[in-house]
């Protein structure tokens, strides 16, 4: 361990940011647009969901579309991953509960991640954010993982309500716009949180509605 990382622990070797959309289907529309820009730069990127359905919307734009894509296995290991997305850029689709984030720390040396990381939501529990965030460390220095957000999410309702999108598209907000703030991540962090105290229930589920359905009533 180097001078500085003693003295001021190791730094994140994945970056995290949020992306708020006014709708679902402005989501949908922003993350084609970000896959669209990966792709253009000679790249694959990993697209992943917590939920099937958010998965599946996605999906079908990219297969309408004709864009290079391929599904993720289970238990997807980093080194796998990356693996998948050498040669021909593309997309690499699945679901979270897919991924198997490496135990051991990365050495130093490590070359910086060449596979981008987009999530299609946030889930209320927080960790299951976390682990793909520690799925991203294993792909290497400066991993980004970004999640793609809606204003109608059962999470951001917990402290975003109709009125906020109200407020919003009378200030000019447009559905191609989306907010992009560290204050927004916060907020989000401080709603799973509230989530983990209320809900003691983790059943799945193919939606994040129906996810809060189905944990609030503990069914």
């Amino acid at each position: 361990m180097g001078l500085f990382s003693w003295l001021f622990g190791n730094p994140k070797r994945a970056t995290t940011r949020d992306v708020v959309w006014l709708t679902d289907a402005a989501r949908v529309q922003g993350a084609i647009r970000a896959i669209n820009a990966h792709l253009a730069a000679n790249r694959s990127v990993l697209v992943l969901a917590h939920f099937p359905d958010a998965l599946a919307a996605v999906g079908e734009q990219i297969i309408d579309a004709g864009l290079p894509h391929g599904t993720i296995p289970s238990d997807l290991t980093p080194a796998v991953a990356l693996e998948l997305a050498k040669g021909s850029p593309q997309v690499l689709l699945g679901l979270v509960r897919n991924l198997e984030p490496t135990e051991s720390a990365l050495p130093e040396s490590t070359e910086v991640s060449s596979l981008p990381v987009l999530v299609l939501e946030r889930h209320p529990l927080r960790k299951h954010d976390d682990r793909v965030m520690r799925f991203a460390e294993g792909l290497g220095r400066k991993a980004v993982v970004e999640f793609h957000v809606s204003m109608t999410d059962p999470l951001m309702a917990l402290f975003a309500g109709e009125w906020v999108s109200n407020m919003l598209r009378a200030l000019g907000m447009k559905e191609s716009d989306a907010i992009d703030s560290r204050m927004v991540t916060r907020r989000i962090e401080a709603a799973q949180a509230k989530v983990a105290k209320t809900i003691h229930t983790d059943n799945d589920a193919n939606s994040a509605q129906e996810w809060t359905e189905r944990n609030q009533t503990g069914n």
